[in-house]
């Protein structure tokens, strides 16, 4: 992507608020963080899971450093697995009362009280993704007030058994949650939307009725697959802004088999890139290397600031790539800039030089910038004119640059 064009999107408050508005929700300002089972356990889903994962937020330190949705996927309602989802004589939808014994107002009200976020799923076709039906499809006005009755603040739609037009089923959630009175998060997976080489259907209606919006298939902890995911976000880092965001997919950061290295690695993608952070590892059972992935404030903060750009791909040769994202400086310095750099080492057998020169982010070659190393955690010396990172293969140096200004003389 041309350097001229991932650095023309800037958007003025006033416009941001203005679309994020057609929600009339407030919400998702930031890149959304938080919890999801579905990547680690899929439906081996149970009542305990959730009051454990979400102590477990709290005593690890995630809470503190943003992540507060605690979300519920596949498998939750009654009669799982069976082919029928059992519905009662209104059409509500039954949660599985053995698994779920308290009940999930109760579930709802634990998160509230410790601060926390209650997260929820459903499918907008005819059946769910493991062929268990119905699903939401005519019965969306019982699901939603059910959803609301327990108190969530977040459901993601999704879309394995739709077979009505994308655009009239988020319109139809969108207006019940609006109507609900309830600031709900509202998360569209694969209904329309998406940016995947060949299946793209992406429409500014996305954007209007929807805070994220998935730009790919379903996720794995493959490496090729968490590549794949990534680049459905290539030259889309100008469709992302407070109140609408890009969704890659959960994180896999975690999850067998992937090394540190590539933990490390994806994280600072989907944070250079404002994906929304939603960890999907056992958190109950990480290690304190998976932990310190996901707690680095630093690796966070450059996801949740917003300067014009969500964060692009900006260059690629052969397994090189730079992902960039424009940062707000924080000097009194005039005109200084400032940006997240992820310099990836993309498949590479061996460890490889990645030089970015200033020029590229539409500095001149005489521009100076104060580089801070994320993982390192350690002020590097002054860069002039461009920096050069070592990196080893499926591994990342992830940079903040600041106090970026053009030097005369």
């Amino acid at each position: 992507m041309a350097a001229s064009r991932y650095l023309s999107c800037i958007v003025v408050f006033y416009a941001v608020v203005a679309l994020a508005a057609c929600l009339d929700n407030g919400l998702a300002l930031t890149p959304p963080m938080g919890w999801s089972s579905w990547n680690h356990f899929h439906r081996n889903i149970n009542e305990s899971l959730y009051y454990e994962t979400a102590q477990v937020m709290i005593d690890s330190g995630m809470q503190a450093v943003g992540y507060k949705y605690v979300n519920f996927d596949g498998g939750w309602w009654k009669g799982h697995d069976t082919g029928h989802a059992v519905r009662n004589s209104s059409g509500y939808l039954q949660y599985d009362e053995k698994e779920f014994s308290k009940g999930m107002k109760a579930l709802g009200d634990f998160y509230h009280s410790k601060g926390l976020l209650f997260g929820h799923y459903t499918d907008s076709g005819t059946h769910y993704c493991n062929g268990d039906k119905p699903a939401s499809q005519g019965y969306e006005k019982q699901d939603a007030a059910l959803f609301i009755s327990w108190g969530i603040d977040m459901v993601k739609v999704d879309a394995c058994g739709s077979t009505v037009k994308p655009e009239t089923v988020i319109k139809l959630w969108e207006s019940l949650l609006n109507a609900s009175g309830r600031p709900v998060l509202f998360s569209n997976c694969h209904n329309g939307c998406m940016l995947q080489a060949g299946r793209a259907s992406w429409a500014p209606w996305c954007a209007n009725y929807s805070n994220m919006w998935r730009s790919s298939v379903d996720i794995g902890s493959a490496w090729n697959r968490i590549m794949n995911n990534l680049d459905t976000l290539a030259g889309n880092g100008d469709k992302g802004m407070p109140g609408r965001w890009n969704d890659p997919d959960f994180l896999e950061v975690g999850n067998a088999p992937l090394t540190e290295n590539e933990n490390r690695a994806h994280f600072s993608l989907w944070c250079v890139t404002s994906a929304p952070l939603i960890a999907g590892n056992d958190l109950r059972n990480m290690t304190k290397e998976v932990r310190d992935i996901l707690t680095n404030k630093d690796a966070i903060k450059v996801n949740q600031e917003y300067a014009g750009n969500a964060g692009d791909r900006l260059y690629q040769n052969g397994p090189a790539e730079i992902w960039a994202k424009p940062l707000p400086d924080a000097s009194d310095l005039a005109d200084a800039k400032s940006f997240g750099v992820v310099f990836f080492n993309r498949n590479g057998t061996n460890s490889i030089d990645i030089e970015l020169q200033f020029t590229q982010l539409n500095m001149t070659a005489s521009t100076q910038c104060a580089v801070f190393d994320i993982w390192a955690q350690k002020q590097m010396p002054h860069a002039s004119g461009f920096i050069k990172q070592v990196v080893p293969t499926n591994d990342v140096a992830f940079l903040r640059l600041s106090e970026c200004q053009h030097m005369v003389g």
